[in-house]
């Protein structure tokens, strides 16, 4: 279930996005970065990575958090799912 809740709100994240009237391109592709690397570690579990991940996914939202405040829910969403995993 947590894997899907992930998925769902990566989902929602990229839709929430693709509404905002500007993303700095820079934070753009930091997600799309992070995005990868979710669906890597959830096909092949890391511990090592898990913990780098979690750090840059703490860090981007924070970034994002403070441009765009409406997509600060969706990040919340998606550490609460990884952590249910042990990610």
């Amino acid at each position: 279930m947590p894997e899907k809740q992930i998925k769902s709100s990566l989902g929602e994240l990229h839709q929430a996005l693709e509404q905002a009237d500007e993303v700095d391109p820079e934070l753009r592709e930091l997600l799309l970065q992070v995005d990868d690397d979710i669906h890597k570690l959830l096909s092949s579990p890391d511990p090592g990575g898990a913990a780098t991940l979690q750090g840059r996914i703490e860090a981007l939202s924070a970034d994002f958090a403070a441009k765009h405040p409406h997509t600060e829910r969706f990040f919340q969403e998606l550490i609460a799912a990884l952590g249910r995993l042990g990610i």
